[in-house]
């Protein structure tokens, strides 16, 4: 995530580090399964591995221990969270993973969890820019269809038809809709 403008978001503010006990919640196991996330994102060996607002770095370190042979970048715009995910990396010995606070090159596969809603129409267009050929983003977020215990105001959240058209807008032209019953308060987009 970035500075960048924030027109185009549904939400009011970025996520707050604040917060950041909340990321790391096991009851979100429940409702976003790590191991689901880590499997939607068809990781090969070799590629690049962008986790775009990773927060505490939940699912950077999931995708970094799952593929050792990847590079993994734990994006966020609040430094609070990068420290958060350095102090991590250090106490883990995660040779693969590091935390950046600009997007820096192109990426096989882009991964962005519970971040749609919170970003602007230029991050979109700055994901799709960083995507490499052949590569796709998996954006997973809040559904505004769906009444539910948690996560951000239905006003906060994008339905699946606002989502698909913020990220056509953003010169994805592959923008397929996976249906993933282990994730019911989402939607998921693999977008090319």
């Amino acid at each position: 995530m970035s500075r960048r403008s924030h027109a185009g978001a549904k939400q009011p503010h970025i996520f707050s580090h604040e917060k950041a006990g909340w990321l790391d919640e096991p009851e979100r196991e429940g409702w976003l399964p790590t191991p689901v996330l880590v499997a939607l994102l068809e990781v090969a060996n070799g590629m690049r591995v962008l986790d775009f607002g990773t927060g505490t770095g939940r699912y950077a370190f999931a995708i970094a221990r799952a593929h050792p042979s990847t590079e993994v970048i734990a994006l966020d715009a609040q430094p609070e969270f990068l420290a958060i995910v350095a102090r991590r990396i250090a106490e883990a010995r995660v040779a693969n993973l590091r935390g950046a606070d600009r997007i820096d090159g192109e990426f096989d596969r882009i991964f962005a969890a519970n971040v749609l809603h919170e970003i602007g129409d230029d991050d979109i267009a700055a994901l799709h820019a960083a995507l490499r050929p052949g590569g796709f983003a998996l954006i997973v977020d809040w559904n505004a269809d769906i009444d539910r215990p948690t996560g951000p105001p239905r006003d906060h959240a994008h339905t699946p038809g606002e989502a698909r058209r913020r990220l056509g807008a953003a010169g994805f032209t592959e923008i397929k809709q996976i249906e993933e019953p282990k994730l019911p308060y989402h939607f998921v987009f693999r977008a090319r």
